[in-house]
């Protein structure tokens, strides 16, 4: 008959195996579900579209700016030489001072407009860059998890082959009752013995009969409670 410290072995290899399925599948999942970047392309192409509609408009506010500005310079022209008129020189300055206010007030707009304009230019640089860095990030962690899902096929069969060498060592009756066990019993057939006789599974203290029973080494012993086979180191 298969010792209980066999059966233990055989366990802790399947919990590896289970471990190792169990990862495989978190990583599969992970590399199915794919890039998580977020969409902001409308977000990049409506500042930029605001960008360009505010930098129009700047430059037609400079263009009558500047227009302005010419304009001044004639007014200031006439109003400095000395054959116009001392009746036109009150409605000149007026005019001039008229025009030098019309200049402040737009070169104050293009000022706002121009940092407007900066502002969303830098928004939609922003929305990029988060994309980009965010596919960044993801060719980086494909690449990682590629690599785990080739290390753990590696893991897989090297575990795979501990497993098939020792079980074939144990007779056939007892590996099907192992197995059985353990799908019927989540995946634990082999319950531990800690030193306070309690069933590590189901916390079930064990009667003195059956630590006498664990004596033997070579037998096999079920917890009254859960069923499973106990193993004492």
């Amino acid at each position: 008959m298969t010792t209980p410290r066999e059966l233990y072995d055989l366990q802790i290899i399947d919990h590896r195996i289970d471990g190792i399925e169990t990862e495989r599948h978190r990583v599969a999942q992970r590399l199915a579900a794919g890039v998580n970047r977020p969409d902001l392309t409308d977000e990049a192409e409506r500042h930029s579209a605001r960008a360009l509609a505010i930098a129009d408009n700047v430059q037609s506010r400079r263009d009558e700016a500047e227009r302005l500005r010419e304009r001044l310079t004639g007014l200031e022209a006439r109003l400095y030489n000395s054959n116009t008129s001392r009746r036109d020189l009150s409605a000149i300055q007026r005019e001039v001072d008229s025009t030098r206010y019309q200049i402040g007030q737009m070169d104050e707009m293009i000022l706002e407009q121009e940092e407007e304009q900066r502002n969303h230019e830098e928004a939609a640089v922003s929305a990029r860059t988060e994309m980009q860095d965010a596919e960044t990030q993801w060719q980086d962690a494909e690449t990682q998890l590629n690599t785990r899902l080739t290390e753990l096929a590696s893991e897989r069969e090297e575990v795979e082959s501990q497993r098939q060498s020792l079980a074939a060592s144990l007779p056939s009756d007892d590996l099907q009752r192992y197995e059985r066990l353990r799908r019927n019993k989540g995946g634990t057939a082999i319950a531990l013995v800690d030193n306070g006789r309690v069933c590590v599974s189901c916390r079930m203290t064990l009667t003195t009969n059956v630590m006498r029973q664990l004596r033997n080494k070579t037998r096999q012993v079920l917890c009254s409670a859960c069923g499973r086979i106990l193993y004492q180191p």
